[in-house]
């Protein structure tokens, strides 16, 4: 009976629109960058960028946008998605990365544990690792990052050379913060723009 209301409670707060502080936090400066209203310094914030090509050397983004055409160029068989998190609290948290195809049907995810911890001086110390949800021994872990704000990129990206044979419509992609969606944005891959 216990667990019977335990879960009826817990079904009424998912219901009720129960959600993270900090996932309230990043809809909330959104919703100020939207209206063009300053941001809160230190808030939790999260941005998704996406973008055809990187810099070899400079490690630049290059071609930003959300319209992005077929080509048979080998520096093009990429889109890639960027999750800009920044001021984010510490601990260890999950971070999912959703790829949805035309139609919203699930094309692939990734799934990363990030850890925040304060470091000398002032500064913070940010480590992605990446998990495997089907194999529970693999860890592939980046380079963790020491700088003087709270900030973590977590990069993607689909696919799209010719052999692919991906079809052209609206592509999404969803960023979840520990189970909890977080980012979500559209873009539009065409066979000739």
């Amino acid at each position: 009976m216990r667990l019977l209301i335990a879960a009826a409670l817990a079904a009424l707060a998912l219901l009720a629109g129960c959600s993270q502080d900090e996932v309230r936090a990043v809809r909330a400066a959104a919703a100020a960058a939207d209206t063009g209203a300053a941001l809160a310094d230190g808030a939790f914030q999260g941005e998704l960028v996406f973008c055809r090509r990187i810099g070899t050397k400079s490690g630049k983004r290059l071609d930003v946008g959300d319209r992005f055409a077929a080509s048979d160029e080998e520096r093009d068989r990429n889109i890639h998605a960027f999750a800009d998190l920044r001021n984010l609290p510490p601990g260890v948290h999950q971070v999912h990365v959703v790829w949805l195809k035309p139609g919203g049907e699930e094309l692939f995810r990734k799934y990363a544990e990030v850890a925040v911890a304060p470091a000398d001086s002032g500064r913070w110390r940010t480590q992605i690792v990446w998990k495997d949800g089907n194999n529970l021994h693999f860890a592939e872990p980046e380079e963790a990052v020491v700088g003087p704000a709270p900030d973590v990129t977590v990069a993607s990206r689909l696919n799209v050379a010719p052999d692919r044979k991906r079809e052209p419509g609206d592509y999404a992609v969803k960023v979840y913060w520990n189970r909890e969606l977080l980012l979500e944005r559209t873009f539009r891959y065409e066979t000739g723009i």
